[in-house]
């Protein structure tokens, strides 16, 4: 479902240190302060007047224009942005109504001097409830405006912020994934093109780059054994069997064979480029691990090993 949302961005503190959030996301509201200037400039809006006050207010010392132009932000038709800030550990963003409320009781510890009422809810996952907007998860572009010191800002990176809230890919980011869909598509023709001792040695490559260390060199290993390898870290030793083709009756086989071994061996990884015939690992037994063609070439690329395996054919 698509819902149209405002085509700009601003970034809004709900009080010093969000002082004011708890009452902001409990009520729907986006809260703020002001409090020196009056209730009627602040329900009805007279910018040229607020702008003389704020200039006499500070007289001398910088800062009355950055402070007028956050306010007119959130007097001036605020509807027309999304509203966004940092909390909690993740990104929250709301539409807000036009026209600011005073606070009768007048700037509290817990409610601001003036809140705006949002038509969106503060929310701190996607507009379609797909992604929660961790802060760890997003762009460090976008997360740089919580080092804020004013009220309100337009965030640089701005449009990050909507495609984001909007469940929309980086057009680059996009583009570079289907480049890399489409190498290692290439890539996988490539290792099915492998000699065995070849495929071996890549597999062999794939564990080392991955935390596994082999035990037996190459072509030495205990009877039907391709590769003994220990990830120290773990504390575990992996019985490595790789093959250029295989059917569902010769992986069953050597599941059974790992079976039997399981005092010594903690998983069993059956790397194949070529299918005869679908192969299912057991369920019941997640320690077998399934090497396809597919998953061979996404280990390649992320590893940095195309060039290698291009090696091997040129």
């Amino acid at each position: 479902m698509s819902i149209k949302l405002p085509a700009s961005v601003r970034y809004v503190k709900n009080g010093r240190g969000g002082q004011w959030w708890q009452a902001a996301q409990k009520n729907r509201q986006v809260h703020l302060g002001w409090k020196a200037n009056p209730k009627e400039l602040l329900l009805r809006p007279d910018f040229p007047k607020i702008e003389r006050l704020m200039r006499a207010h500070y007289g001398s010392r910088q800062g009355a224009m950055q402070d007028f132009n956050q306010l007119r932000d959130l007097l001036d038709n605020p509807s027309k942005h999304v509203w966004m800030t940092f909390e909690d550990g993740c990104m929250w963003w709301c539409t807000v109504r036009d026209g600011a409320t005073v606070n009768p009781d007048g700037e509290g510890l817990e409610r601001g001097n003036f809140w705006l009422v949002c038509e969106r809810p503060w929310s701190n996952r996607s507009v379609n409830e797909k992604k929660l907007l961790a802060v760890p998860d997003l762009p460090g572009t976008v997360t740089t405006t919580a080092g804020f010191k004013g009220t309100v800002c337009t965030p640089k990176d701005w449009q990050a912020v909507l495609r984001i809230i909007q469940d929309k890919k980086d057009p680059d980011a996009a583009k570079a994934a289907d480049a890399r869909s489409d190498y290692e598509e290439a890539v996988q023709k490539t290792v099915k093109r492998l000699s065995p001792k070849d495929f071996e040695q890549l597999i062999d490559l794939i564990l080392a780059r991955t935390g596994w260390a082999r035990i037996s060199t190459v072509g030495k290993t205990r009877e039907g054994i391709d590769i003994e390898a220990e990830n120290l870290t773990a504390g575990e030793i992996a019985f490595v069997q790789v093959k250029s083709s295989a059917n569902q009756k010769v992986l069953d086989d050597y599941v059974e064979r790992f079976k039997k071994q399981r005092d010594f061996y903690a998983r069993m990884i059956f790397a194949v480029h070529s299918l005869s015939g679908k192969l299912t690992p057991p369920a019941d037994l997640p320690a077998v691990q399934l090497w396809t063609g597919d998953r061979v070439a996404q280990l390649v690329v992320r590893l940095g090993l195309g060039e290698w395996v291009e090696s091997r054919l040129a």
